[in-house]
């Protein structure tokens, strides 16, 4: 198996193996960070394939800092991508619900700290990909990709406000389909 090192390498001379190996050690992660945005497979491989499009015709622009630098890369210009993909479809668009009408779910709610290791990650990934479009790409940005509230606003055309106000309705929302998972699962 090739470093990172030696892909970044083989990769900015065109060596086919090194591209290969980018692929194949990286296509699932990016797979699973842009299912995450656009919520469908077949947006998904679009996506995908556009992403290593960029990857492989800047590859070299990208400078190697070490190991970990080339995945956060790639990641990066996955959720670019990503974003794109929304936008150009017309589906980024930040709701304006109002917050009354999600009710009080606070962060620190009793019943989802004691219930919420029980529930499997991938219904827990499923409840975020069925939150809508803007909480979802916020809650995303934010709470999975580790974007601040500053770098959201610059990547959406959004103020910060706007992103924390998004961000905290995603998280009241995904609450009240935990709570209603656990309810639910009490009954059985």
């Amino acid at each position: 198996m090739m470093s990172e090192r030696d892909i970044v390498r083989g990769c900015k001379q065109g060596t086919q193996s090194a591209q290969r190996e980018l692929f194949d050690r990286y296509s699932p992660h990016l797979m699973a960070v842009i299912y995450r945005y656009v919520g469908n497979d077949d947006d998904a491989s679009d996506v995908l394939q556009d992403t290593f499009i960029t990857v492989f015709s800047t590859i070299h622009h990208f400078n190697w800092e070490g190991e970990g630098s080339l995945k956060a890369w790639i990641t990066r210009i996955a959720v670019n991508k990503s974003l794109n993909h929304l936008r150009r479809v017309k589906r980024l668009k930040v709701t304006t619900m109002p917050v009354e009408s999600l009710g009080d779910t606070p962060d620190d709610d009793p019943i989802i700290e004691q219930n919420v290791n029980t529930i499997d990650v991938s219904t827990i990934m499923q409840m975020i990909s069925e939150l809508p479009d803007g909480y979802r790409t916020v809650f995303n940005l934010y709470c999975l990709d580790g974007y601040s509230h500053q770098e959201i606003a610059q990547q959406l055309g959004i103020s910060e406000k706007t992103s924390s106000s998004q961000l905290a309705r995603a998280k009241a929302l995904l609450a009240r389909k935990i709570t209603a998972f656990i309810n639910e699962q009490d009954y059985r």
